[in-house]
């Protein structure tokens, strides 16, 4: 049986991190990889591109571009490999430390475009996150507008033979949190005033300071191998793999709690929530609109 020629993996946020380690994933098995990131080429490990001159191409994009220029983006994309773009992986994202009351429209905007990029291709696959966090309400609500909008892809697409899952992980040791430039406020701590939350703010920020490894157990190239082992699932129709998958024990752990307390309240509050429903009504959801929303 002849070789399979490679797919061609265009990958955004890779300068650093899990984006990175998923280009080197990628190399090893002999695909193509498209490496995208602001500054990218300025950023980018050297000595990768130059043992990889045939299978790796850079491009810069900045994902909070209009869209216009990310649909430009998207163009120059497919033209780099034979066959177009089969697998997107959108990694690219930041991460701040800001009170709901004191982040600025500015803030907000540039919190949610990160999370926002338009592709194509044959898998996409979207990374993203959890636990809201006190004083990373804005980034949480990014991660959870994500997470809606990956479950109402993912079935809109299906029909095209798209396959979309977002990868939920856990806390791995990355630069993200770390300054990148003057414009830009990737994990940027936004200069404090005095204010009625630092105390607040410094308690969870020293709590990571402390001991950043307590909280971040997951490795970047592990994570990297299983997301490259989901999409040959995928593309082989080997396992049905779910619309959003948990990687890492720490995330494991979390969604595990959320669930059981979801429940709890839920059984709680029970009466509540139903005798909320016009007289005379049979009570509950309609099993079509279950269907609709059901994630498995």
């Amino acid at each position: 049986m002849s070789p399979q020629p490679p797919k061609t993996y265009l990958i955004t946020g890779t300068t650093s991190g899990i984006g990175l380690a998923l280009v080197k994933e990628l190399l090893s098995q002999q695909q193509n990889v498209i490496a995208t990131g602001r500054n990218v080429s300025a950023r980018f490990p050297p000595d990768l591109v130059s043992s990889h001159p045939n299978s790796l191409k850079l491009l810069e994009l900045d994902i909070t571009s209009p869209l216009p220029t990310l649909q430009q983006k998207a163009t120059e994309a497919w033209g780099l490999f034979p066959g177009g773009v089969d697998v997107l992986f959108n990694n690219a994202g930041m991460s701040a430390m800001k009170s709901c009351e004191e982040a600025s429209e500015e803030y907000i905007t540039q919190m949610f475009n990160r999370e926002r990029e338009r592709g194509c291709g044959g898998v996409h696959l979207e990374l993203n996150s959890l636990d809201p966090l006190p004083f990373m309400s804005h980034y949480a609500a990014s991660k959870a507008a994500l997470s809606t909008y990956i479950e109402s892809l993912d079935k809109e697409v299906s029909g095209f033979g798209i396959k979309v899952v977002g990868f939920e992980c856990g806390g791995c040791v990355t630069n993200l949190g770390q300054p990148r430039d003057t414009n830009h406020a990737a994990g940027l701590l936004e200069q404090q005033t005095e204010t009625v939350y630092g105390e607040g703010l410094g308690r969870l920020v020293g709590m990571f300071m402390r001991d950043a490894m307590a909280y971040m157990p997951g490795d970047s190239a592990k994570v990297a191998k299983v997301m490259v082992e989901t999409v040959e699932k995928l593309r082989k129709g080997e396992e049905k793999v779910p619309v959003r998958l948990v990687l890492g024990s720490d995330a494991w752990e979390s969604v595990k709690q959320k669930v059981e307390e979801t429940g709890k309240v839920l059984e709680t509050w029970r009466e509540v929530s139903w005798g909320t429903d016009r007289e005379g009504v049979r009570g509950g959801a309609e099993s079509d609109y279950l269907r609709a929303v059901s994630i498995l």
